[in-house]
């Protein structure tokens, strides 16, 4: 509000300048004197003759601690406005914005100039422009300096050059060629951007980048509300392309059509003679834009990890894949709902049972299909995705915890699903095949963070493939992971062996619950990566107001309920409900739009400092020769924490990797980040949890470790160094 509140005073005042200005038509010729700066028009000619082409330049020379802004003033600020009066036949073109600097003026940062500084404008004089008297241009002049206070200043220069036969050059003509050279040089780049949860992905792609060395690489957004200025950017290089992630601004629309900007780099362009910055639009033809790809060097390390991985090879993989995912601690909550089911059908009618099954199968084939499906056409559109993609939004993670709490909340009687007792969904009669699909999708909901053996590479050889085939792969996978349910349901003898329904079960049912609710506990933890601490209160309040909503609707409508009691309950329960769920909507909070340093150390609980990934990171560890271990983690992945559990928590394993000055570098895939999905597909992998070791030779093949892990594997790589 108090931005709002600024930006209007700056705009009134503005108003009044320029209309005070205009009315006023008085102009001055040479430099003026202004509080806080002294400006001049000038020109590179002293000279001018019919049809020549030339700059001229608004030149500021700022008192020390004021700046000018640039186009986009990031923060604060307003970049100057100039109104040209020339002779009918001459034009002039629009004022041009050399690289601007970060100027920080807590807490913020404007792109900004301070010093001298020239704003140039190409004119040109028509052919039947009769310039033998001379050429008078004018400008009216308006611009916003800052220090620690803001000050509008406005001028209006004249500028008189003598006419003649031949042009001939000012005082001015060399700086202005210099100011000339160092503008951005425009690039027909392969630009493309990804706008993501908290940040802008940008990929160029450009010849002039390959084997460039950077250096206090930055680029300067010219839409205004996008990137935030005040917030570091990170970057990440691979031959000709450079990944370069942009902080969103707070006063982000939501969307942004076009992208342009300037790229600076302080060591130079060697492409571009030297220039420390290039113009760069996601709008300029280019040609065909190369994907970018990690410059980690993989290679593989365990037969699984075969580049010659045949279709035949990932159906196996895929199946076994999914069979071991049904003991995977992703899995597990739904295993209490498929157990209290079967334990319904023991001693109903075979065949209906086995059509259960099959529901739940259909259930599970149906959502991988759409996972797959949607993770296939929008990797074919060039978003750099991989597996348990959806646990990557916090949207999706909430619709996820409400389901396990409802789900919860029934388990333990606090409602009921339909008029059972039972409760769970509805007994194996008639009509209760809906139950048993959604527990497959539920199933495959809850399953998609893990990634078990066999999976790792049959996902990735399956998303280098035709949808087709690709879709085989994940169909095999579905079928693995429903084939345990499918073949009890199937087996008679199997479902006579289970105990027969009674009064026990209300009382197993409730202890189904708690697996629900530990699911839920790590679903709040890893909602707390999306929205941070404050956003966890929304999320925990709108918990709160939603199990009251469930109590209301069990305590007031209960069958032997009054109808009317019912659907007051129902209508207020909804209500009640509406307001949790809107509570629970993940919104941003003061975490949001951080970006993680290369390079950047923090410990963990285990006593262990790790290192932020990035490409260069590595390949410059490699490169010093240092032994190097990665983990490509993320927080909604439970087999990645089930493996530091087991590994980091291991004396051995920690005093090895000090004994060995093995470098710790962590790749936290919790939010998407094309960087990481590219270094995970140059290992042949779509998803986490992946370990790799380097060796410390410069070129030695990496090491993949299994998907899960125990100190002994470890260690095992580790002798290897």
């Amino acid at each position: 509000m108090l931005s709002m509140i600024r930006f209007f005073k700056l705009a009134a005042v503005f108003l009044i300048s320029s209309a005070s200005t205009l009315f006023a038509q008085e102009f001055e010729t040479g430099e003026v004197d202004r509080e806080h700066a002294r400006v001049e028009l000038v020109s590179e000619i002293d000279q001018v003759a019919t049809g020549d082409t030339f700059d001229v330049a608004l030149r500021f020379d700022m008192i020390d601690h004021w700046h000018l802004y640039w186009t986009n003033p990031g923060d604060t600020g307003m970049p100057p406005s100039v109104e040209w009066i020339v002779p009918e036949g001459v034009t002039v073109g629009e004022l041009e914005f050399p690289t601007p600097e970060r100027i920080l003026t807590e807490p913020f940062v404007s792109y900004a100039y301070e010093g001298e500084v020239f704003f140039l404008s190409k004119v040109s004089v028509g052919e039947d422009v009769d310039v033998s008297n001379g050429l008078r241009i004018q400008v009216v002049a308006n611009w916003l300096a800052c220090a620690d206070i803001c000050v509008p200043g406005d001028a209006n220069l004249q500028l008189d050059i003598t006419g003649g036969e031949n042009s001939s050059e000012s005082k001015w003509s060399d700086v202005i060629s210099e100011t000339r050279a160092s503008q951005a040089q425009p690039i027909a780049a392969g630009m493309q951007f990804e706008v993501l949860e908290n940040s802008i992905s940008l990929s160029i792609n450009w010849a002039g980048l390959e084997g460039e060395s950077f250096e206090d690489l930055y680029f300067y957004a010219e839409q205004e509300g996008v990137v935030d200025s005040a917030k570091k950017q990170t970057y990440s290089q691979n031959g000709s392309t450079v990944i370069i992630s942009l902080p969103k601004s707070e006063y982000f629309s939501g969307s942004v059509e076009k992208l342009s900007g300037i790229l600076y780099n302080k060591s130079g362009f060697s492409a571009v003679g030297g220039s420390q910055a290039i113009f760069v639009d996601s709008e300029m033809e280019a040609g065909s834009i190369v994907e970018a790809t990690s410059s980690i060097e993989a290679t593989s390390a365990s037969p699984e990890n075969e580049s010659d991985l045949t279709l035949g090879k990932a159906l196996v993989f895929a199946f076994l894949g999914g069979l071991i995912l049904n003991l995977m601690p992703c899995v597990f909550p739904i295993l209490s709902i498929k157990i209290m089911g079967f334990v319904q059908q023991s001693g109903e009618d075979k065949k209906k049972v086995f059509s259960h099954g099959l529901a739940f199968t259909v259930g599970v084939l149906v959502s991988f299909w759409a996972l797959a499906g949607t993770l296939i056409a929008l990797r074919s559109t060039g978003d750099r995705l991989g597996w348990g993609f959806q646990l990557q939004s916090p949207e999706f993670v909430a619709v996820l915890l409400v389901i396990m709490f409802v789900f919860g909340l029934s388990l333990m009687g606090v409602f009921e699903f339909g008029t059972s007792a039972i409760g769970l969904a509805s007994k194996v009669k008639g009509s209760g095949y809906g139950s048993s699909f959604f527990s497959g999708v539920l199933a495959t909901a809850v399953a998609t963070p893990c990634t078990g053996p066999f999976m790792g590479p049959a996902l990735a050889f399956a998303l280098s493939l035709s949808a087709l085939q690709s879709l085989t792969v994940f169909s095999v996978l579905a079928l693995g992971m429903a084939a345990p349910y499918l073949i009890l349901s199937a087996n008679p003898k199997l479902v006579e062996a289970l105990p027969r329904p009674g009064a026990w079960m209300e009382t197993f049912k409730q202890a189904m619950a708690f697996p629900m609710f530990a699911t839920c506990v790590w679903l709040v933890w890893l909602m707390g990566a999306h929205v941070g601490v404050d956003g966890l209160a929304g999320v925990l309040g709108g918990l709160l107001i939603l199990s009251i909503a469930a109590w209301a609707y069990g305590k007031w409508s209960a069958p032997h309920r009054k109808p009317t009691t019912r659907r007051v309950s129902m209508i207020v329960s909804l209500v009640i409900a509406v307001a949790g769920l809107w509570m629970l909507y993940p919104k941003s909070s003061d975490t949001e739009g951080t970006v993680a340093t290369s390079g950047a150390k923090s410990a963990d609980k285990y006593g262990l400092v790790w290192e932020t990934f990035s490409p260069e990171l590595v390949a410059s560890l490699r490169a010093e020769g240092k032994p190097v271990y990665i983990d490509f983690t993320a927080k909604w992945c439970l087999t990645c924490k089930a493996n530091k559990t087991v590994v980091f928590n291991s004396e051995e394993v920690k005093d090895r990797f000090e004994e060995l000055g093995v470098v710790l570098v962590k790749a936290d895939w919790t939010k998407r980040d094309p960087v990481i999905t590219d270094a995970l597909e140059s290992f042949k992998r779509s998803g986490v949890p992946l370990n790799v070791l380097y060796t410390g030779t410069e070129n030695g093949e990496p090491l993949l470790l299994p998907e899960l892990l125990k100190p002994s594997i470890v260690l095992d790589a580790l002798d290897k160094i």
